[in-house]
């Protein structure tokens, strides 16, 4: 259990998303707080939904017992919407959406001058600090990922108090682009701009084809898992 959680969680890391959120609390005036409770926001909701989650659907069985089909069936079904993402960024589908919504929003805006709306994330992350907490809460939605992480937990069949380690570790490895630059900022916080800049970049360069590999890995290996399972 604890293996394929640590996968997933670890594949979560893989987030553009939270990368940019750090880039935006590092260009702050307070880098250490904003980015120390934007963390915290994100990591207390998460881990406190799990734990909810986990806890109700341990309680009504929702994922059955070791024979149930359910548990295959939802291996397949996690695995088909991964492959199905994977295609959508390999065959370029995502890149070209993104691309027509951005000349889209151009033409918009071309006519008459407007005055230039701050993205939600950016306006959260310029306040006090309590508006970084709830950025952490609202910018952090489940995942297919993540679902199927909790998951395995619940049918791991093990204590509530594993239970918990689990679901703690999958976020803390999850949220690990958060923390790791949290970390440098308190011990070593000269240059952490500049690398977290340098990996931002390698990662916006090179996310099309890492996002892919990562859904298409994890897509073949629930769908393999839940064919072996069925058989």
């Amino acid at each position: 259990m604890i293996e394929n959680v640590a996968l997933l969680g670890l594949s979560c890391a893989l987030n553009p998303v939270l990368l940019g959120i750090v880039l935006l609390t590092l260009a702050s005036e307070r880098p250490k707080r904003m980015l120390g409770a934007y963390v915290a926001g994100a990591f207390t909701w998460s881990v406190g939904l799990g734990i909810g989650a986990v806890r109700v659907a341990s309680g009504v069985d929702a994922f059955g017992g070791g024979s149930s089909p359910s548990r295959p069936v939802f291996d397949l079904l996690a695995g088909l919407a991964l492959l199905t993402s994977a295609a959508w960024y390999g065959t370029g589908r995502a890149a070209r959406r993104k691309a027509r919504k951005a000349a889209a929003k151009v033409a918009a805006d071309s006519g008459e001058e407007q005055p230039t709306k701050q993205p939600l994330a950016e306006r959260l992350l310029s306040g006090p600090v309590w508006l970084a907490f709830l950025a952490g809460v609202l910018l952090n939605f489940p995942s297919v990922r993540y679902i199927e992480a909790m998951k395995e937990i619940v049918v791991a069949n093990v204590s509530a108090h594993e239970q918990v380690l689990a679901i703690v570790l999958f976020n803390v490895l999850m949220l690990s682009p958060g923390f790791i630059p949290l970390g440098f900022l308190v011990f070593r916080p000269d240059g952490t701009r500049a690398v977290m800049t340098n990996i931002d970049a390698w990662l916006r360069a090179h996310s099309h084809l890492l996002l892919t590999l990562v859904l298409a890995g994890l897509g073949l290996y629930l769908l393999v898992k839940g064919l072996i399972t069925l058989t």
